[in-house]
């Protein structure tokens, strides 16, 4: 149903953010985490205003210590930095042919008052970020919603 065919997650998830910065910020700090060997995952932007934006994305929380002493010392912006995540993720090769997979499971989410902290989608992934302590409520709603 919906194309979603499987449901997972992993724990221990900081969010990383930056507010009001130069659009040519974004690459230079994700080249700074990959340099220090931090995997980046759920990188999103909003659209740009008069050439600044704001982004964030997600990295192993076991990273934090790697993460914040590579952007930290940036004069031009700081980060903001939290944990305590986890990442749900719904997956279907279908998924690229269904319409309202999105909607069905924000609409799920918050009805179990399951907040959602960042989204991102491809064609065949919806990649959500919740409280690590709204995990387990968030996979079942979401395997209920979708029939899995």
């Amino acid at each position: 149903m919906y194309g979603v065919s499987r449901i997972s997650s992993a724990d221990n998830i900081m969010l990383i953010g930056y507010n009001d910065v130069e659009a040519n910020f974004m690459p230079e700090m994700l080249n700074k985490l990959a340099d220090a060997g931090v995997v980046v995952d759920m990188i999103c932007q909003t659209a740009p205003h008069g050439g600044r934006l704001q982004f964030s994305f997600t990295a192993a929380f076991e990273h934090f210590d790697t993460a914040l002493k590579a952007l930290g010392g940036d004069k031009k912006a700081a980060p903001m930095i939290s944990g305590g995540y986890s990442k749900v993720y719904l997956f279907g090769e279908e998924m690229v042919e269904s319409v309202g997979v999105a909607a069905r499971a924000l609409s799920a989410l918050g009805a179990a008052g399951v907040a959602v902290s960042l989204i991102t989608t491809s064609d065949l992934d919806i990649s959500l970020l919740v409280r690590q302590e709204d995990a387990d409520v968030a996979i079942q709603q979401l395997r209920d919603a979708f029939s899995i």
